[in-house]
C-alpha cells in the first residue's frame, strides 16, 4: 500500500496540473472579452453624463414654457422663418438655433397722461387707458409684421391719435359738458377702424380724468350756473304767461256770464254763499237787501 500512494499522488498533481494549465489558457482567451465590455461600460457611463450636461446646460434654449393665457410663435432659423401654427399652453420643444415668441392672449391694458389742445385751442390734460388683446387666430401674421412690441409700435400711438382726433372736434366747454358714455363710445369706434387693417382686437378706450385749466374750468361752471339760472327764469316767465292766459280766460267767462244771466257776478257769488250758509244747522240772521242789487246780510247768532 505504501508503494501505491505515490503514483496515485502523482496522479492527481498531473491532473491538477492539466486544469490550472487549461484555466490560465480560458483567461488568456477571455481578457480581450473584459478589456471590450471594460471599455463599453465606461463608454456608456460617460456618454449619459456627456448628454445630461448637454440636456442641462442647452435646456433654456430647447424647451419653452407657455403658461396660463400665453400662445407662442415657431421661428425657424433654416427652415421658412415663422410658422403658420400657433402653440398653446404647455411645453413645447425646438432647435437650439430656432425661437419661439410667447403672446399673451388675455386682455391687457395700456394709458398715461397726455396733454391735448381743444377746438379754440384750449390745452387739456388727459388721463387715458386702452383696453386691447390680439387676435388668437392671426398670431402669426402679427408676428411677421409687428412682432411681440405692438402695444408700443401701434396700440400706443393710434390711441393718442384718436383721442386727439376726437376730442380736437369740440370746444372745451362742449366736452366738459358732453355725456361721458357717448364720448367714450365715439373714442373706441374711431379707434377700431383704425384697428381694422392691424390683427388687434380694441375693446375700448376710457377716459379716467380730464382737466382743464383752473380759470377755464371756473368760466365754463360760471356760464353754465347762468345758463340754468336763465333757464329758471325762462321757466318762471312761461308759469306767470300761463298763469295770465288762465286769468284771461276765466275773466271772459265771467264777462259772458253776466251778460247771459244779467246777474253781477259778485251778486251771483252771495247768493250761493247765503245759500250754503242756510243749509248749516247753526242758527242765524240772513238780511235781505233793500233792492236787488244789495246782497243779503248774515247774522250768526248761534252759541
Amino acid at each position: 500500500m505504501s508503494s501505491e500512494a505515490p503514483e496515485d499522488l502523482e496522479g492527481q498533481d498531473k491532473v491538477d496540473g492539466e486544469n490550472a494549465d487549461s484555466k490560465a489558457v480560458m483567461n488568456e482567451k477571455s481578457k480581450p472579452l473584459n478589456k471590450f465590455f471594460d471599455r463599453f461600460r465606461t463608454g456608456l457611463v460617460l456618454s449619459t453624463l456627456l448628454m445630461l450636461f448637454v440636456v442641462t446646460f442647452f435646456w433654456q434654449t430647447v424647451v419653452v414654457f407657455n403658461h396660463p393665457g400665453q400662445q407662442g410663435v415657431y421661428w425657424s432659423r433654416f427652415f421658412g422663418g415663422t410658422s403658420d401654427r400657433y402653440l398653446g399652453e404647455g411645453a413645447h420643444f425646438k432647435f437650439p438655433w430656432d425661437e419661439i415668441a410667447q403672446y399673451d392672449m388675455r386682455l391687457q391694458e395700456a394709458g398715461g397722461d397726455l396733454v391735448l389742445l381743444s377746438k379754440d385751442g384750449m390745452e387739456m390734460d388727459v388721463k387715458w387707458s386702452i383696453r386691447f388683446r390680439p387676435e388668437p387666430n392671426e398670431l402669426p401674421e402679427l408676428h411677421r409684421a409687428l412682432g411681440p412690441d405692438y402695444a408700443h409700435r401701434v396700440v400706443i400711438p393710434e390711441a393718442i391719435s384718436s383721442l386727439r382726433q376726437v376730442l380736437g372736434n369740440y370746444r372745451a366747454e362742449e366736452i366738459f359738458a358732453y355725456d361721458e358714455a357717448s364720448l367714450v363710445t365715439q373714442l373706441s369706434k374711431n379707434a377700431g377702424h383704425k384697428f381694422d387693417n392691424y390683427p388687434v382686437f380694441v375693446k375700448n378706450i376710457l377716459l379716467l380724468q380730464l382737466q382743464l385749466p383752473k380759470d377755464m374750468a371756473e368760466g365754463i361752471v360760471n356760464k353754465l350756473l347762468f345758463e340754468q339760472e336763465m333757464l329758471a327764469y325762462d321757466y318762471r316767465l312761461q308759469a306767470a304767461q300761463h298763469e295770465k292766459d288762465r286769468l284771461k280766460i276765466e275773466a271772459e267767462g265771467l264777462k259772458q256770464f253776466e251778460e247771459i244771466s244779467n246777474i253781477p257776478m259778485l251778486q251771483w257769488k252771495g247768493i250761493d254763499a247765503t245759500v250754503e250758509l242756510a243749509k248749516s244747522p247753526n242758527s242765524k240772521i240772513i238780511v235781505i237787501g233793500t233792492d236787488s242789487k244789495e246782497l243779503p246780510l248774515l247774522l250768526n247768532s248761534g252759541k
